[in-house]
């Protein structure tokens, strides 16, 4: 085994995979860890949205992911007489961030483009049936050590193993309880026959004693989840499976491909860190699947802390890493608190009809962090169409730039309008999408803070993005 690499990751999920994707992409050398012996071959998350849809652009695999994956048409949230009391339909246009707003995969689908993408670069070493066992830090690098013996040295460790992780347990942190904790069956069919009457949009049938919700997946993949009130319940027969699908389908129409308990928890860690070692995805929070947020925010994890790493490695002060946590365990939780929520309504439902609410997504703001907060600053940045195959992210290799009010720098009357909306005369967008910094209309600033200015100078180029 090489021992030595800049950055280790443990587990090679979407959010790890993305994570050396990330860091390779801009010449860190990278080994990611995974104690499977292969990739896991069934279908798991199923949702992603058009911020995540940037990250990998930001990586050079938007085509790869879009081809297999599928523009979601949004959720219903329906009564028992099915009456629609939450309209959360998804615009079919392209949306603020430049692609659609929502998209459904196949989670082995976006693996694969994710791992393949890893074979582009040299600079990265992929170590399957490899369990980590211990983990020290001496303050200038961390050892590793996997259960065959074998021990690897990196700067820093960053921990994408999950909800059961053992990164997390090894450092000693724990996941605070956000107070919801429901056991669900998830059902995944394969359709024989095509069935356009179960529909497109994912619905939720808000029901006090058996609440269930139904996706429509990519192809001909369908997904049935419902909770369960025998808490002792812990295997379940393909014949309880049909017997509790019978109102929608029969085994003459589809065929089962996996079905399992999971509890539903909302969780967060206490600390996303310990020294140089560091937690991401469900290593460092858990949420119900009723927003399909929980991969998207350790994809957002990893956007955040990547480019900050990376910078550390390329002589940016180390302090900037505190900025990681601090940054993203606010927004997460309001994804998590909202996801909350929107099971409380799963879980009952009214006596009299109500009038038809409509939805919106969220996009909410960074916590604080690196830069101030004092106008949009910390707020995640539209992505902008500049012409009809360039997009705004795309415009700078290093992943830094700027929209700028300056004749002729933009073909899209679209960037001018958003800046003169939030009285601004330009923007600083860091390499994660989000508003580092802001110059306003109304003040005669000599341009950006140099610190930010170094900041975004000390990125190296990535050598694949759009």
């Amino acid at each position: 085994m090489n021992n030595c690499s800049e950055i280790a990751i443990v587990g090679m999920g979407p959010t790890g995979a993305t994570l050396a994707n990330l860091l390779a992409n801009r010449g860190v050398s990278v080994s990611i860890f995974e104690k499977q012996n292969q990739p896991y071959a069934l279908p798991r998350a199923v949702h992603f949205d058009g911020e995540v849809m940037r990250v990998f652009q930001s990586i050079g695999l938007s085509s790869e992911i879009t081809s297999s994956s599928l523009v979601n048409k949004g959720m219903l949230f329906k009564d028992l007489k099915s009456h629609t009391l939450i309209d959360w339909s998804r615009s079919q246009d392209i949306g603020p961030m430049a692609w659609y707003e929502s998209y459904r995969f196949h989670q082995p689908d976006l693996e694969t483009a994710l791992l393949n993408g890893l074979k582009r670069f040299p600079n990265i070493q992929t170590y399957y049936d490899s369990e980590v066992q211990k983990v020290s830090d001496n303050g200038k690098n961390v050892t590793i050590e996997l259960t065959s013996g074998e021990k690897h040295i990196s700067q820093f460790v960053v921990g994408c193993d999950g909800a059961q992780s053992a990164v997390r347990e090894l450092i000693g942190e724990k996941l605070m309880d956000l107070g919801f904790k429901q056991r669900w069956l998830v059902i995944d069919l394969v359709l024989k026959n095509d069935r356009p009457d179960l529909g497109d949009h994912t619905v939720q049938i808000c029901d006090p004693d058996s609440p269930m919700t139904y996706v429509r997946g990519t192809g001909n993949r369908r997904r049935w989840e419902m909770r369960l009130k025998d808490h002792k319940l812990t295997k379940i027969t393909p014949n309880d499976v049909w017997e509790r699908l019978k109102k929608w389908i029969s085994p003459a129409d589809a065929k089962i491909e996996r079905s399992a308990i999971y509890t539903f928890k909302s969780s967060l860690a206490k600390k996303w860190s310990a020294g140089n070692i560091f937690l991401a995805g469900d290593a460092a929070h858990l949420m119900p699947p009723f927003m399909g947020q929980g991969m998207c925010a350790g994809i957002r994890d990893v956007a955040n802390l990547s480019w900050k790493l990376t910078a550390v490695l390329n002589g940016i002060n180390k302090s900037i890493l505190e900025t990681y946590e601090s940054e993203r365990s606010p927004n997460v939780r309001e994804f998590i608190d909202l996801t909350v929520r929107l099971g409380k309504v799963i879980n009952q439902t009214s006596k009299t009809q109500q009038e038809t609410t409509k939805m919106d997504s969220i996009w909410p703001s960074l916590g604080p962090g690196l830069g101030k907060r004092s106008n949009i600053e910390g707020q995640l940045a539209p992505q902008f169409l500049l012409s009809e195959l360039k997009k705004s992210d795309d415009m700078s290799p290093n992943g830094f730039y700027s929209l700028k009010k300056q004749k002729g720098r933009f073909t899209s009357t679209n960037v001018k309008a958003w800046l003169r909306n939030n009285n601004i005369a330009e923007a600083l967008i860091r390499p994660d999408g989000y508003i580092l910094e802001t110059i306003s209309e109304n003040e005669n600033e000599n341009g950006f803070n140099i610190k930010n200015i170094n900041l975004s100078q000390a990125l190296p180029a990535r050598k694949f993005f759009g």
